[in-house]
């Protein structure tokens, strides 16, 4: 019996990008304007996920936290995160996003990603 050491929580892809707005809240601890931008959520886990939006940002050499407002399946969630990495990919930027979730929302969100297995509208990976 194989066992399983996966240190990484399951990154569920979804089939159909989900279209909602995100904030910059801060970049290197200044707050930014409360501008908001129209992004789609590519994948997602317990810890982070991936966006993808129009607008090059230069992760690499600075802390940007966002904010985000969105609708997986019934319950609306806001998260907050900082973003990772940046990748241009044709004609947008993609951000890995590590997601800083309060008490109540890491149940939340568990319970939005289980409703949409189960409509079968991710795929683990």
């Amino acid at each position: 019996m194989s066992i399983n050491n996966r240190k990484e929580p399951f990154r569920y892809t979804l089939k159909e990008p989900i279209h909602f707005e995100i904030y910059i809240l801060s970049i290197n601890g200044v707050n930014a304007p409360p501008k908001p931008i129209q992004a789609e959520l590519c994948d997602i886990s317990r810890s982070g996920c991936q966006l993808s939006f129009p607008l090059s940002l230069p992760v690499e050499n600075n802390d940007i936290r966002i904010g985000m407002n969105m609708l997986l399946f019934e319950d609306p969630l806001y998260m907050e995160g900082t973003l990772r990495w940046g990748q241009e990919k044709n004609t947008s930027w993609h951000y890995g996003v590590q997601l800083e979730m309060q008490d109540g929302n890491q149940d939340r969100l568990s319970r939005e990603m289980r409703m949409l297995a189960g409509q079968g509208k991710i795929i683990v990976k």
